[in-house]
């Protein structure tokens, strides 16, 4: 599956589940999560963590690719560090060879490094390791062997986790890559599509489009009712029929968080409302979109309630009457999610 999506992005919300588990199941149904935590805490495994669109489970081999591209100067701020970073620097390094997996509130105990309550700091609720360990992530020289059951990451050298060379590539040929990649899961899109994929700058990848379209290893098409130009991988395959599967896709898959062309290609208009105040919601705090076939017939806003033991409906709004054949569907769904999420009942807040 990660051959084909590229990424599973991360996001501490655990109101139905953690985000990343969220898109395997949309494809896959029923599965061990362990199974997926496994892979990324696995030492010079094929998959682990880096930022991607955000802060995301990769495919290994994008990692150099990805940090030859990945502009975060509000995570790195190495450039601020006077001369007891530098020295923390070492001692963490010094610390990880011999000691793999261990999260940065870890390293603070064992590094006897002050808490944002003893000292001030640059801001956020981070104190020096934090600053220090998000600066060495970004720059590649540290990543992560999986999560802690807080959700911290398990820091670790680069040399440790990766099986590949942790050095950044080339930058031409990485962002050639990943613009290929952002392709191959995406189907079709535009420029933005494409580069907001990963993130990416969309100048330089419109200039690189236009090479590789004159390369022939891209291909420029026009998609009918959409003005811009669209490109896809020469060779891709249209189906000529798509099964009627319903699914529901958690805000963070990677389907739809690119909003623009969610509305673009599927006349979707979406909007993740968690940072919205309640009274200004519209529908709802963790709302699921439902894809049909390849259409976005409504949405969703559920809550695992752990407790009790219900996944929560709070709320549905479809984009039109449903048929009682929608209605069934989707009621499947959610008993296969809740048999998944380990709970007894769906549960109707209406």
């Amino acid at each position: 599956m990660l051959d084909s999506i590229a990424q599973l992005q991360i996001d501490s919300i655990n109101v139905v589940s953690r985000a990343h588990y969220m898109p395997l199941f949309a494809r896959l149904g029923s599965y061990d999560t362990s199974v997926l935590d496994g892979l990324v805490s696995k030492k010079r495994g094929q998959t682990t963590e880096y930022w991607a669109h955000e802060a995301s489970y990769v495919r290994s081999e994008l990692v150099p690719d990805l940090m030859s591209w990945q502009r975060r100067r509000w995570i790195d701020r190495s450039d601020q560090f006077e001369a007891e970073h530098h020295d923390l620097v070492e001692r963490i390094l010094d610390y990880l060879a011999k000691h793999p997996g261990t999260t940065a509130r870890e390293l603070s105990s064992v590094l006897n490094v002050a808490s944002v309550a003893e000292k001030t700091n640059w801001g956020w609720n981070w104190n020096d390791t934090k600053f220090v360990t998000e600066s060495l992530f970004a720059q590649g020289r540290i990543l992560s062997l999986g999560r802690s059951t807080q959700f911290e990451r398990r820091f670790a050298l680069a040399s440790d986790v990766l099986h590949v060379n942790a050095q950044p590539s080339r930058s031409t040929d990485a962002l050639s890559r990943l613009i290929l990649r952002s392709l191959k899961s995406q189907g079709v899109g535009t420029a933005h599509c494409v580069a907001e994929y990963f993130r990416l700058p969309q100048s330089e990848v419109v200039a690189q489009l236009n090479d590789l379209v004159g390369a022939e290893k891209v291909e420029a098409v026009s998609v009918r009712g959409i003005q811009q130009q669209c490109y896809r991988l020469p060779g891709t395959v249209i189906p000529r029929k798509i099964d009627q599967d319903l699914r529901l896709l958690a805000p963070f898959d990677s389907m739809v968080f690119n909003r623009r062309r969610l509305q673009m290609f599927f006349d979707f208009n979406y909007r993740v409302e968690i940072y919205v105040p309640r009274e200004k919601r519209r529908y709802g705090y963790y709302v699921f979109p439902i894809l049909l076939g390849e259409k976005f017939v409504g949405r969703i806003d559920l809550k695992a309630d752990r407790q009790s033991g219900a996944l929560r409906v709070l709320s549905v709004h479809f984009e039109q009457e449903p048929t009682d054949e929608i209605n069934c569907k989707l009621a499947q769904e959610l008993a296969r999610m809740a048999q998944w999420l380990g709970l007894e009942r769906v549960e109707h807040k209406l």
